[in-house]
């Protein structure tokens, strides 16, 4: 028997992971200030290598529109470069704990991503982990986890300074 992975085709100069997330509230009548400073702590790990956060992110940041965190790509280019010996890149997003009943995180691999490493703009697309823990409307402490394990396939070289002595 063989195990089969889906493919992560990676361009090393033009790709990024991007992290969206955004605040579901289930709660009747919404209560934002009741417990105070709600919000979710999220990363993003490659090999169990951070390459987002862990950060923590207010409900008050999040509730006028979604919230988009790129991941660091110098740290993402080394991580997948160690990987690319054996092949395969474990991702995991990761919602380590929230004061909230519904935070939702989701991860995209984009190409020529033009926003910033924080932006509100739109990704039209499908995402390719994402995480909504499921809670009853009076649970406040929650977390989760999505994991994928896939083939890796790089592509292209990074971004670097030459330097001449």
């Amino acid at each position: 028997m063989d195990v089969n992975y889906p493919l992560l085709r990676f361009d090393l100069r033009h790709d990024d992971f991007v992290v969206w997330l955004r605040w579901v509230s289930l709660e009747q009548p919404p209560s934002p200030a009741v417990p105070p400073a709600q919000g979710m702590r999220v990363e993003l790990q490659l090999n169990r290598n951070t390459v987002v956060g862990p950060t923590i992110v207010y409900r008050r940041e999040l509730e006028g529109a979604p919230l988009y965190l790129r991941s660091n790509r110098g740290r993402v280019v080394e991580v997948l470069q160690a990987a690319s010996a054996r092949g395969l890149v474990d991702v995991q997003l990761i919602i380590h704990g929230s004061i909230a009943n519904a935070p939702y995180a989701a991860l995209f691999h984009v190409s020529g991503y033009s926003g910033g490493a924080i932006d509100t703009g739109v990704i039209d697309g499908t995402p390719m982990l994402q995480v909504q823990p499921s809670t009853p409307g009076n649970s406040w402490h929650v977390a989760g986890q999505a994991n994928l394990r896939a083939r890796l396939e790089l592509h292209g070289s990074p971004l670097h300074l030459t330097v001449v002595r």
